[in-house]
């Protein structure tokens, strides 16, 4: 249970720092994390922005771009989210190395990958472009390279809840796993059509995913906001009901996840940046057609906190058609109305930050 101090509100309050700790590769019980910071802070909410550092192993590795198969392991960051799905069957499928890849998966805290990225300390990351959008504005060394499948995202309310719009959350609390994270994100541009201020007519309180459900059935949040299966497992125990998701209304999305890959990859290998890309869209092609095998490979491998047919049901509603091209063009209007939120620099050029965010490689899928 969270204690009063971690209870974030629109002034900038927000759960303490831990200790920094390096990241650990999937698969071992409690993973360490980074050091949790901050994503939004002040009377806007600015980002915690680190740009440097953890690039250590990185330079006793450089190579000339394009020199053949990269000789070191890529380092990728998952949640834990049953919609990183491309990410574990590009893995296990074997298509990362058919693409002369090697590749090692790294579970990171949602409020630590973007830094991680941006450090250079994990090569890529899975992520909602809306939450990336803030971290690179600040200038975090990350771009985005593509869309990788639509759904994922949803809010929640107690069942027996009088609340049955975005509207009526004024004054409510809604819990989420950190703050600035992907569904915070998002759904602060429903909130925003309902006529809200995301940063002053709602609190966002932080919790460990897997009490997002409880705290909501005790009361100490009206809401709770997550991608899944965090805001999906307490509906199914009849803790929550649902209010919305990313797949419907005006703020529906093409695409919600996207590939996140570090600046310094881009620059000094492109191709290998290329490859990454490419081998994760077609894992994100093979789910689409491979569910209950997919479901399979999240679970037993541990890499979501479900059972195997909520998994398979939940990817059931997903769409898998992952594209560059496609995604590329979401983003400028995106901006615009995200920087109405209030999470963006009042002086955003949302041309000028497109560019700086989307990574072009040259895809013409």
């Amino acid at each position: 249970m969270a204690s009063d101090d971690e209870q974030i509100r629109p002034e900038g309050a927000a759960v303490p720092n831990d200790e920094d700790e390096d990241l650990t590769p999937a698969g071992e019980l409690e993973p360490p994390a980074l050091s949790r910071r901050k994503l939004f802070a002040g009377a806007g909410i600015a980002a915690a922005v680190v740009a440097g550092g953890g690039l250590a192993a990185w330079l006793t590795t450089r190579r000339t771009p394009g020199s053949g198969p990269v000789d070191r392991a890529l380092k990728i960051g998952f949640g834990g989210g049953v919609c990183e799905a491309p990410l574990y069957a590009a893995l296990h499928q074997g298509i990362f190395a058919k693409h002369g890849l090697k590749v090692e998966v790294i579970k990171t805290g949602a409020d630590e990958i973007k830094d991680a990225v941006g450090a250079g300390k994990l090569d890529a990351a899975p992520g909602i472009f809306f939450s990336w959008l803030k971290p690179i504005e600040q200038g975090i060394d990350a771009k985005l390279a593509a869309g990788l499948h639509e759904g994922c995202l949803r809010l929640a309310v107690p069942p027996t809840s009088p609340i049955k719009t975005v509207a009526e959350l004024r004054g409510k609390t809604i819990g989420v796993g950190a703050i600035g994270d992907s569904s915070m994100s998002f759904f602060s541009l429903d909130l925003l059509d309902a006529g809200l201020n995301p940063s002053e007519d709602v609190q966002w309180r932080v919790f460990p995913g897997d009490q997002l459900g409880d705290a909501l059935a005790r009361g100490e949040i009206q809401a709770i906001a997550g991608s899944d299966p965090v805001a999906l497992v307490p509906q199914l125990r009849g803790q929550a009901r649902e209010l919305t998701s990313n797949q419907q209304g005006a703020n529906r999305e093409l695409f919600c996840c996207a590939t996140a890959i570090n600046g310094r990859l881009l620059r000094e290998d492109p191709d290998i940046a290329r490859s990454l890309v490419t081998a994760w869209a077609e894992g994100s092609r093979w789910v689409g057609s491979n569910v209950a095998e997919t479901a399979g490979i999240e679970v037993d491998n541990k890499y979501v906190a479900a059972d195997r047919s909520l998994v398979e049901t939940t990817l059931k509603t997903y769409g898998f058609n992952p594209s560059a091209i496609k995604f590329k063009p979401e983003i400028e209007p995106g901006i615009e109305k995200f920087a109405k939120t209030g999470y963006l620099d009042k002086k955003t050029d949302p041309r000028a930050l497109s560019n700086k965010v989307f990574a072009d490689l040259g895809l013409t899928w």
